[in-house]
């Protein structure tokens, strides 16, 4: 089994020693086009999708993108959780836990 993961994007670098427990994948790595995605870069790629403008009203699509993405990606998170996460205030969540349960029920 494998005690060493990099990601393709930013390069970093996930190791575990001999005696260690070694995961399948380090938390919230996944495998996206062959390649090892970090947690970090998934992010990151969640926010660049929804807008690179630094307006105000871009900066507020990206964070609405990274809360959707959390969510998404742990469902039975509390809202506190995923507000620490994003670092945004837990109302934040709340609309777009909202938002993404309208979605699917649409």
């Amino acid at each position: 089994m494998s005690r060493r993961w990099t990601c393709g994007r930013c390069a970093v670098i996930v190791s575990y020693g001999p005696e260690a427990d070694v995961p399948t994948r380090p938390d919230g790595w996944v495998r996206d086009n062959g390649a090892w995605r970090c947690l970090r870069c998934r992010r990151e790629d969640a926010m660049d999708e929804a807008s690179s403008a630094s307006t105000a009203e871009g900066r507020a699509d990206r964070r609405r993108a990274l809360l959707a993405f959390e969510i998404r990606r742990d469902p039975a998170a509390p809202d506190r959780v995923i507000a620490k996460r994003a670092r945004c205030p837990t109302a934040a969540v709340r609309g777009v836990r909202t938002a993404l349960s309208k979605e699917q029920d649409g």
